[in-house]
């Protein structure tokens, strides 16, 4: 085994928007009778906004990697400077984000997601690799990691 790759989840605010955007953009495309290359223009890069995401790849000799994908194609990769775990962590958590804006905020001004997340900790340091919303995926995710860089898996969620 070579690597894990850990992809990261986007915001549902994220899926969202650029859902809406890819499909203005697809009517845009063949309702307008504007020039080709700015609708054109205008549809690649929201198709690019749409496929885009970001992976955390961990190597078996730990360089590890930051890699921004569109559509799963990596494009572009940048070193991910990690310290080596002492132990890798699954657990339950939940995680809020604020509703500032548009007319979401009329319904509350935080939003709370329920997530199973995997963690590498070193001493009282710690990174966020995986955030997922079935416990299964991440226990799955924290056995490759573990079997990779020979580390113990301590998990949470059992207490």
């Amino acid at each position: 085994m070579k690597g894990v790759i850990c992809k990261q989840e986007r915001a549902l605010k994220g899926k969202i928007l650029s859902t809406i955007v890819l499909v203005f953009s697809v009517l845009f495309l063949f309702a307008v009778s504007e020039p080709i290359f700015g609708r054109l223009a205008f549809f690649i890069v929201s198709l690019f906004v749409f496929g885009f995401s970001i992976s955390f790849k961990i190597n078996s000799d730990f360089d590890n990697e930051k890699l921004f994908s569109v559509f799963g194609i990596p494009l572009f990769k940048t070193k991910l400077s990690l310290e080596y775990p002492d132990y890798i962590s699954v657990f339950s958590t939940s995680f809020s984000l604020d509703n500032e804006w548009g007319a979401v905020s009329a319904i509350g001004t935080k939003e709370r997601h329920d997530k199973t997340v995997v963690r590498f900790f070193t001493e009282n340091r710690n990174f966020t690799l995986y955030k997922t919303n079935t416990y299964q995926k991440a226990l799955d995710k924290a056995n490759e990691l573990s079997g990779l860089l020979n580390v113990e898996i301590h998990d949470a969620t059992k207490e």
